[in-house]
């Protein structure tokens, strides 16, 4: 920003004027303030490489924002104000060229560092005319009329500046430290031999502070400086976000892409800070399964857990606390397997006292095991009504032509329907018919087709449906 000196004339009213543009300049500075607290921040400045690719990156026009004394030195009249800070902003118009050089040891490679600053400058000088109070026809020029040229234009200026590092063995060299007053912004890695800078050599620095290119209202919409791709490991995921975030606080929210599964309890560290807890929606340690590879993950600081509590993630498993009124959903923990399936004993299925929907393991198991023919037997097939019965077996007819076949067990209710068929014998074949029947017993009569009776010791296969 630019404070310039503006005199209409001969007009002797330098401070007051001086005063008005600082005041003006505050008053931008407090708005910015507002929007962006008192952090710096950069916005434009993207580093690029040279086209035609060379060893040259350019590094693009933008501004820093910067918490600054108001005046750090005198300017013009006015006396220096270093009690007083506000967020300045510094702009660079045009672009910055920067030549870089390959290590020449085979196998080492260098890091660069683009940095950024804030700077106030001085311009325009000139001598001033000043108010003569012995003769105000012809004014001073000049302060006491010694003629002293004094600089008009006070601008904030961005300052870029290229800073390089030590020379390593390839994966082990560092980008150099930031110099004091400066803001890292960009590093680029060059090794040796190299003739070229590509895009894939240069990267934001760690922690960076820049701004959405798109605008802070925008990336509010796009949520754009709360997301970003983890770049840890399964269970230790790792995201930094741009810019970085600030000190934690409860109720932030922040969503990171994971880029594996989770097996079990895990941990998220942001922006190179420590690694805390992830729970589930329970508040519980996770146990694997909650976080899918490529699922958006989005978290919520908890100061009082000192963990950071899942809010939402696509595609994994919901973990709920244990239910404490009617309509919460609840988990196996809480009652157990055999109550959320509704199983029932073999016992309930005997004698026909479980509501459930579904019979134990056990049960099914006996229900398509091979049961004997050879004598009585029965099964219970559980439903809501109470279960129903299929009794069968073997009988046969010693003298006439009728018989009453006990069942196995007396139907709670009512047989409603009992077959029989000949297990064969001289021909011609009986054939059978079932009279009365009920909860105990059903009346099998069999006759030859000539109209006589069955043969004695004609055996027979029955079976009955009951409830």
């Amino acid at each position: 920003m630019d404070r310039q000196i503006v005199y209409p004339g001969a007009i002797p009213l330098e401070t007051d004027l001086l005063n008005t543009n600082k005041y003006a300049m505050m008053g931008l500075a407090k708005l910015a303030a507002a929007l962006m607290g008192s952090n710096t921040y950069l916005h434009g400045l993207a580093c690029t490489p040279s086209s035609p690719a060379s060893m040259v990156v350019n590094v693009a026009k933008g501004q820093i924002y910067s918490l600054q004394n108001v005046d750090s030195t005198a300017y013009s009249s006015l006396a220096a104000d270093t009690t007083n800070t506000i967020l300045k902003q510094g702009v660079i118009l045009g672009s910055s060229a920067f030549t870089l050089t390959a290590p020449t040891t085979a196998g080492q490679s260098i890091n660069y560092l683009i940095q950024i600053t804030y700077s106030d400058t001085d311009s325009g000088a000139t001598v001033l005319p000043y108010y003569n109070a012995a003769n105000p026809s012809v004014a001073y020029s000049g302060p006491n009329n010694a003629g002293t040229a004094q600089n008009t234009v006070r601008s904030g200026v961005c300052t870029v500046a290229l800073k390089a590092g030590v020379a390593a063995t390839t994966g082990t060299q560092t980008p150099p430290a930031v110099d004091t007053g400066y803001t890292a912004a960009w590093v680029i890695t060059v090794a040796q031999g190299a003739t070229t800078i590509t895009a894939s050599n240069i990267s934001v620095a760690a922690n960076a502070p820049f701004l959405p290119a798109a605008g802070i209202f925008s990336a509010v919409q796009q949520g754009t400086m709360t997301y970003a791709p983890d770049t840890g490991a399964a269970n230790a995921y790792v995201a930094s976000f741009v810019p970085a975030l600030p000190t934690l606080a409860d109720g932030m929210r922040v969503t990171f892409k994971a880029k594996t599964a989770n097996s079990g309890a895990s941990t998220l560290a942001v922006n190179g800070g420590s690694a805390y807890p992830l729970y589930s929606h329970a508040n519980q340690a996770l146990q694997g399964g909650e976080i899918v590879a490529n699922g958006l993950i989005e978290v919520e600081w908890n100061s009082t857990l000192t963990a950071w509590v899942l809010c939402g993630n696509s595609g994994g498993a919901l973990p709920v606390a244990a239910a404490s009124q009617g309509n919460h959903a609840v988990n196996l923990g809480q009652i157990g397997a055999a109550a959320l399936l509704g199983v029932a004993t073999n016992a309930q299925m005997a004698t026909g006292t479980s509501t459930s929907l579904l019979p134990s393991v056990a049960a099914v198991m006996s229900l398509f095991s091979k049961r004997s023919f050879g004598s009585k037997d029965y099964i219970r097939i559980p439903d809501v009504a109470g279960g129903l019965i299929i009794q069968w077996g073997q009988i046969a007819i010693s003298s006439g032509n009728s018989i009453a076949v006990g069942f196995a067990t007396n139907f709670p209710t009512a047989c409603v329907m009992a077959i029989a068929c000949n297990l064969g014998s001289a021909a011609p074949i009986a054939f059978p018919a079932v009279g009365a029947m009920n909860t105990a017993y059903f009346n099998l009569y069999a006759a030859k087709s000539t109209g006589t009776a069955a043969d004695s010791g004609t055996s027979w296969n029955w079976i009955a449906l009951g409830y």
